[in-house]
């Protein structure tokens, strides 16, 4: 019986152990090697370093009749109707023959539409007819209508191949109809949140004109609330009218909460505490906690965020953020202990973020030495402060392609009840793209800052380094230099950041870096010298954004460095 059995199991083995053979193209002209063997699901098992292992992909013998008549019904979606194929298998070869012949030939191009559809047609006359681009382009103008508004669009799309001229002629007809508009909004009741919360989310309402970027916006602003679970937005079309229908599901575990223990190159070691409840109280509103103790750096903040806290008739829905904190903070050559309230009032249009508010700031400065021109004393700021911005990237967590406008303005002033009277001007950019697996990040930064007194504290200035800046530096390590000490604030600064990405395995990528910083103690002071950092980083893709590691070096003192570890994109 044992024997029966071993002889059974080794059969078996010898089954499963069926050679591969290696895939071999011949003859083909107009259609590279590389290109059949994607469409036609071929993998070359070989390694980044193998080096001397062959480049081709294999395959088992029994595959082989279904390899060949894949390979012609290509050649055939192609425009080679009459493609012959032979196969021919040599010891550990299988050699596929191809004799492309003549292909279909375009002679004749049909457009009946009332919008311009041009662009969107892959071909011209004499062009080679390929069904694949042709089923593309009808689908490329269907996708581009909705885009538009039209949801009752009618396109007929005809190929008429004649195989014994090997001709084609192709039939665009495409009526657009009339612009569709969003009909009725319907929201399923939400016990704890008012219906004003969520159309407060909405970037469209009755009446406005159909645009599926909007319904895409507005489905964003709604999880960016972080107070539901499931968020379902159907759409119906009834007609020139487009209804929706906003299902919800409230977030059932509302508490978070994350403690953590980690490492700065400028503070340490460090801990940090963060607690928050969603949905607070209902209304979608939420509260959190933030607790951060290091050697240098000590910090107690709880911020409030209140959607939909106005109604106004002309501004529409308007947020309240209230953020309040106590901060204690050990520089090179001072310490700052400064109790701060932030006032937001915020509204989220269809292309714009609007923020503005006022920051009210009591701060305690002592120097270390009399070396810096540095103030020192009690100072108490209040200062109002207006951002815009735009952001038209793809993706806030992972940003592939896209473009970011910041522009930020603070002002105090003493009949408000300021120590000091300042305005502070901050305008940032960032522009990605992407090509092919190659991801480019530019962003530029600069901030101007004009001071009408002697007594604006030191930390009001510009500093600049860490994982958001120059990264051959610590988190605000770069000051700028006077005449009697060095690393001092700026009041003008040009900070920016090139950044090439590649993917490496799984959800690793790798980064290259180049940044360049110049800070000036003077108001439009660019006589400064430009500090320039290079480097390399890792990045693991997670849910909530990239995990980043980044070693920055300065460009003309490698002694000079940094490591930084952080969470987010920043471009």
């Amino acid at each position: 019986m044992l024997r029966k059995c071993a002889l059974i199991l080794l059969f078996g083995a010898l089954l499963l152990a069926v050679p591969l053979k290696m895939v071999v193209f011949k003859g083909n002209k107009a259609l590279k090697t590389s290109y059949l063997y994607d469409n036609l699901n071929l993998v070359i098992d070989k390694a980044w370093y193998e080096f001397s292992k062959q480049n081709s992909p294999k395959i088992k013998s029994s595959a082989v009749k279904i390899l060949k008549k894949n390979l012609i019904n290509l050649y055939k979606s192609e425009g080679f109707y009459d493609v012959k194929v032979e196969v021919e298998e040599k010891n550990k070869r299988v050699i596929f023959k191809i004799k492309e012949n003549k292909p279909v030939i375009i002679k004749k191009i049909i457009i009946q539409s009332d919008i311009d559809i041009k662009k969107f047609i892959p071909f011209k006359k004499s062009d080679r007819f390929v069904a694949r681009k042709f089923i593309l382009s009808r689908e490329e103008i269907k996708r581009y209508l909705r885009q538009k508004g039209y949801c009752n669009f009618d396109v007929d799309t005809k190929a008429y191949v004649e195989l014994e001229k090997l001709s084609a002629k192709i039939v665009y007809k495409i009526k657009k109809n009339q612009r569709c508009r969003f009909g009725k909004i319907e929201i399923s009741p939400v016990k704890t949140i008012r219906k004003s919360v969520i159309l407060s989310r909405l970037f469209y309402k009755e009446g406005d004109y159909y645009d599926p970027k909007k319904i895409y916006k507005s489905y964003q602003n709604l999880l960016a609330l972080e107070a539901f679970d499931a968020i379902n937005i159907q759409e119906s079309n009834f007609g020139d009218k487009i209804d929706t229908s906003i299902s919800l599901t409230p977030v059932s575990s509302k508490i978070s909460k994350n403690i953590g223990i980690g490492y700065e190159t400028t503070y340490g070691l460090k801990s940090v505490l963060h607690w928050e409840e969603r949905n607070f109280r209902g209304d979608a509103k939420k509260i959190s906690f933030d607790l951060k103790y290091s050697q240098k750096e000590k910090f107690i903040k709880n911020t409030l965020f209140y959607p939909a806290f106005l109604d106004s008739a002309k501004f529409g829905y308007v947020d309240f953020k209230n953020e309040f904190a106590y901060l204690d903070t050990e520089y090179d050559d001072f310490e700052e202990k400064k109790t701060l309230d932030i006032i937001h009032f915020q509204k989220s249009l269809e292309k714009y973020f609007l923020d503005t508010g006022v920051n009210i700031q009591n701060i305690q400065i002592s120097k270390f030495s009399d070396n810096c021109a540095i103030n020192e004393g009690k100072f108490f700021m209040v200062s109002p402060f207006i951002q815009v911005v735009i952001d038209e990237r793809d993706s806030k967590i992972f940003p592939k392609n896209g473009y970011y406008l910041s522009s930020y303005f603070e002002s105090a002033l003493t009949y408000l009840g300021s120590s000091s009277t300042y305005t502070k001007l901050l305008i940032e950019g960032r522009v990605i793209q992407t090509i092919k697996d190659f991801t480019i990040a530019l962003k530029s930064k600069l901030g101007l800052i004009d001071r009408f007194d002697k007594t604006l504290p030191e930390s009001k200035l510009f500093f600049a380094g860490g994982s958001f800046s120059n990264r051959a530096y610590g988190y605000n390590k770069l000051g700028a230099n006077d005449a009697k000490c060095d690393g001092v604030g700026g009041k003008t600064l040009l900070d920016s950041s090139l950044e090439i990405e590649h993917p490496l395995v799984g959800k690793f990528s790798f980064a290259v870096f180049w940044d360049s910083t110049l800070l000036g103690v003077g108001e439009r002071d660019f006589d400064a010298g430009f500090v320039n950092a290079y480097g390399f980083g890792i990045r693991y893709k997670t849910v909530i954004g990239p995990l980043k590691f980044d070693l920055g070096f300065n460009a003309d003192d490698s002694s000079i460095y940094a490591l930084h570890f952080q969470i987010g994109e920043s471009f």
